[in-house]
């Protein structure tokens, strides 16, 4: 009993099995009246890695593969696929919609066949395959009504009226089907860049080799020499090379290498990315281009032709130079702590203080060092020109004893030594050889390199004058203090032209100025603040004399004397302290020379200054136009008496 109740259930599995299986391969088959021709078709389309399209209504067979997410193109050439042509086929082919259909059966019962649909030899057939599975699809005529065209299904049963939209997105113009750009490796993944480009100043016409590599985020070269090269400029030029676009194709009867310069190309160009690499070769210039000048052009191992615009694979021809970095001097200028500055056994020394702030020594004498307050502002610019200074050519790159002599290293210019709290000490020597007005060379002492840098505009930065550096405030008084008193005075008649003193109940000059209505209060207010702040436009002399000396002989006196009374605050009275300046005569618009014997200084005094003195102290008559008064009158010139002949007697 038992055993015939386990071949009961054996034979019912068997059974269910056998339909599930049966239902499965009907699924599988699905009805066109159900599922429709979109339905047949839309599952091969989601994974298809290959499609192929033939017939009479195309020149060659079109035949294009799928490698990951890229398609590209494998008949009739070998080109990556445009991937949004790609997308519009397969959209279009997935939302297929028939507008009819009958089975190729009935109409076998009325005398036709697929000839009269065009479908016996089609037009076009279409298959769609995933690996060794495919489907195809026959388009055939258009109908008699209606813009659609008959399309065989995929089992060769039914027979659908379509769109004729769909026969026009496959038959596509090559063209469009082709992606015009030319490299697909992403800008990301670029790791290094490679160029050969022939010599056309060399007899055999060698190549010359260049190529750059990007290690830790920054590019260098590695040929023809290991140096920095500008990561802007190189990333830029990436940019370039991976954003080029096909200019046309050239046609395979029209393909000839020799012609198009392809047995000596004149450059190659090699991106290189993740374990791959992409080269471009690059021939002669296209005669018939239209408008901006054309390369042919072909990528390595692949036969089709086509032309790029010539004008980013020109700037590749000067590569060596023109993507080198051309920033030489490189320092983090926060570690800084001291500058020499040295020609020919005349010396600074700039030295940062544990403040922060920076002073200039120089040598006088022997033995004496006279420190001197720098200005920040100044060595704010010296530390700036100094890491931006670039070079505006490589003049050697392997420089030889004899070439350092030759540039003039054995008697530069100026030699910058900068010491860092953290880095190597840096030494930059600038030269030129002798006879050489125009030029100015730089070198350091981290590389070999001999660089060509801007003459006059490096020099300039570079001044052996104690007298740049120094700090351009003189006389700084603390904010307690408060002047009581200001003088003006003309030494050489020994007239006060302003003699002011603040009232004891007063504390505020501009009120007392307001509340007196004081002519030329804003010239007032001018020698007010230099008296608090007293700044200096240049120093000329770190020492003061009784006059300003020109010459050996010849010297300027000093005519006008500015003092200002200082209250300071001390103990439990005042302490009064009198500082004075004392000025030359105006000598132009912008030059007045001033000098303060308690700082041992003379120097320029700065515009606003100088406007401020000469409106105070000016005496010259204005004239009647600027008093605006009426102008008289110029009085009458008598004429000269006519011109007499001189007697030949006198002559």
């Amino acid at each position: 009993m038992r055993f015939k109740f386990t071949v009961f259930l054996l034979a019912l599995n068997v059974t269910l099995f056998g339909l599930i299986a049966y239902l499965n391969n009907r699924a599988e088959q699905i009805d066109p009246a159900t599922g429709g021709l979109s339905g047949q078709i839309g599952r091969g389309l989601i994974d298809a890695d290959r499609i192929e399209l033939h017939g009479r209504g195309l020149e060659a067979p079109r035949i294009l593969k799928r490698t990951g997410s890229t398609w590209s193109i494998t008949e009739p050439m070998q080109w990556s696929a445009n991937y949004f042509a790609i997308n519009r086929i397969l959209n279009q082919l997935q939302f297929l919609e028939e507008e009819a259909s009958f089975a190729v059966d009935e109409i076998a019962k009325t005398g036709q066949t697929l000839a009269d649909y065009g479908l016996d030899d089609p037009i076009l057939r279409l298959t769609i395959a995933e690996g060794d599975e495919s489907i195809s699809l026959s388009i055939g005529t258009l109908t008699e009504i209606g813009n659609n065209v008959y399309l065989l299904g995929p089992d060769g049963r039914d027979i659908f009226v379509v769109n004729r939209q769909v026969i026009d997105g496959l038959l596509v113009d090559l063209g469009d089907l082709r992606t015009r750009q030319i490299f697909d490796i992403p800008v990301f993944e670029v790791n290094a860049l490679g160029l050969q480009i022939r010599s056309d100043s060399t007899a055999d016409g060698s190549f010359l080799k260049v190529r750059l590599a990007r290690s830790n985020g920054a590019w260098s070269f590695e040929a023809p020499l290991a140096a920095k090269a500008n990561p802007a400029l190189v990333d830029n030029t990436i940019n370039t090379l991976t954003a080029a676009k096909v200019g046309r194709f050239i046609d395979e009867e029209a393909e000839d290498p020799t012609l198009q310069g392809f047995e000596s190309p004149f450059m190659r160009v090699t991106i290189h990315g993740n374990q791959r690499r992409q080269t471009l070769i690059v021939g002669n210039l296209d005669p018939a281009a239209q408008g901006a000048p054309q390369y042919f052009a072909q990528l390595e191992e692949n036969p089709a032709i086509f032309t790029v615009l010539a004008r980013p694979f020109d700037a590749l021809r000067e590569a060596q130079e023109a993507l080198r970095e051309r920033n030489f001097v490189n320092f983090d200028s926060t570690q800084v702590s001291a500058i020499n500055l040295s020609e020919n056994g005349r010396k600074i020394r700039l030295q940062k203080l544990e403040t922060g702030d920076w002073q200039v020594l120089e040598s006088k004498g022997e033995n004496e060092i006279q420190p001197h307050r720098a200005d920040p502002a100044i060595m704010s610019r010296l530390l700036q020109d100094l890491e931006t200074l670039r070079a505006s050519g490589f003049a050697v790159d392997a420089p030889s004893p004899t070439d350092s002599e030759r540039l003039g290293f054995n008697q530069p210019r100026r030699v910058v030594s900068l010491s860092s709290t953290e880095d190597e000490p840096i030494t930059l020597t600038l030269a030129h050889p002798e006879d050489d007005n125009d030029n100015l060379y730089a070198k350091t002492n981290l590389a070999d390199f001999i660089y060509q840098v801007e003459r006059r505009t490096t020099l300039r930065m570079l001044p052996l004058n104690t007298h740049y550096y120094r700090n351009r405030i003189l006389d700084t008084l603390p904010a307690a203090a408060r002047i009581s008193g200001l003088k003006l005075t003309n030494l050489e008649s020994g007239q006060n032209i302003l003699d002011l003193e603040l009232p004891k109940d007063e504390t505020d000059w501009n009120t007392y100025l307001l509340e007196n209505d004081f002519e030329r209060a804003d010239d007032i207010r001018t020698l007010l603040a230099a008296a608090r702040n007293f700044s200096v436009k240049s120093y000329l002399l770190d020492s003061y004399t009784d006059a300003y000396p020109i010459e050996l002989d010849r010297t300027l006196p000093w005519v006008f004397r500015l003092s200002a009374t200082i209250q300071l605050p001390g103990g439990e009275t005042d302490r009064t302290e009198v500082r004075e300046y004392v000025f030359t005569k105006r000598l132009s618009g912008t030059l007045q020379v001033g000098g303060s014997k308690q700082n041992d200084a003379i120097f320029e005094i700065p515009q606003e200054l100088l406007d401020a003195l000469y409106e105070l102290i000016d005496d010259m008559e204005l004239p009647p136009e600027a008093k605006e008064l009426p102008v008289a009158e110029p009085s009458s010139i008598e004429p000269l008496p006519a011109a007499q002949p001189i007697p030949s007697a006198e002559l």
